[in-house]
């Protein structure tokens, strides 16, 4: 037998609902930063749903981004012996499709695409779940989580898979030949590859810690290494 219980309401006391997920920090009032581009890898998977990875260049005076430079930095990026081995572990029904650049040193610059081919995977075997990538760390000369950036890379087929479930050594060694290469590859466009920060607001944490508000600026990118041999996940890419 189940019990009712019955509430006064004149008794109830309210409370306000509150977003967990929510960022304090974001401030949608300032979305510029200054002489920094934005810098996004398209991809098509196979179940027609669409990826980017998103990177950012710092760049000096005279830049202007261009579909010559977006051919050229997608160029750089799908050709040569680095993609070339990498792809090899990407499947086949899952493309590259392409660079898409944007200025950020003001507000509402248009996209610049490239209109270069596709560059798909060239792997026979069965693509791995969408959501499913490999990290490639974005590291600076800098401490703390502020001054580190992650690429969450896609497209993987089974052939990437090693035993135990990790990512195979090969793939892990084609990634992060793939990876040392994107800094050359913008050094060519005029381009520093960086952190692209958005301006913060100020707020104080649920551990009460003070932080402080930010500017928006770039942070020069040191090193992009894979650290590990394990799977990550992109929920954004998944099936739903």
């Amino acid at each position: 037998m189940t019990r009712s219980r019955i509430i006064r309401l004149d008794t109830a006391q309210q409370f306000a609902a509150i977003n967990v997920l929510s960022d304090p920090g974001y401030n949608p009032n300032v979305r510029t930063i200054p002489n920094c581009v934005e810098v996004r890898l398209n991809w098509q998977f196979e179940n027609a749903k669409i990826g980017h990875i998103v990177l950012h260049g710092r760049y000096g005076a005279g830049f202007t981004p261009s579909t010559a430079i977006a051919n050229a930095i997608f160029g750089g990026l799908s050709s040569g012996a680095a993609w070339t081995t990498l792809a090899a572990f990407f499947s086949n029904g899952n493309v590259m499709s392409g660079v898409t650049l944007r200025d950020l040193n003001a507000a509402n610059l248009p996209f610049v695409d490239s209109t270069s081919a596709a560059a798909p995977g060239t792997s026979a075997s069965a693509s791995l779940p969408t959501e499913v990538a490999v990290v490639v760390t974005l590291r600076t000369a800098n401490n703390g989580p502020a001054f580190r950036g992650r690429a969450y890379v896609p497209g993987w087929a089974t052939n990437a898979l090693g035993a135990g479930n990790v990512v195979a050594g090969a793939a892990v060694t084609a990634l992060q030949t793939w990876a040392n290469g994107w800094s050359g590859v913008f050094t060519a466009q005029g381009l520093q590859l960086a952190l692209g920060r958005h301006a913060r607001l100020a707020y104080t944490g649920v551990s009460g810690k003070q932080h402080p508000a930010r500017d928006p600026d770039t942070v020069l990118i040191t090193a992009t290494p894979v650290r590990d041999n394990h799977w990550d996940t992109q929920r954004r890419r998944g099936l739903k």
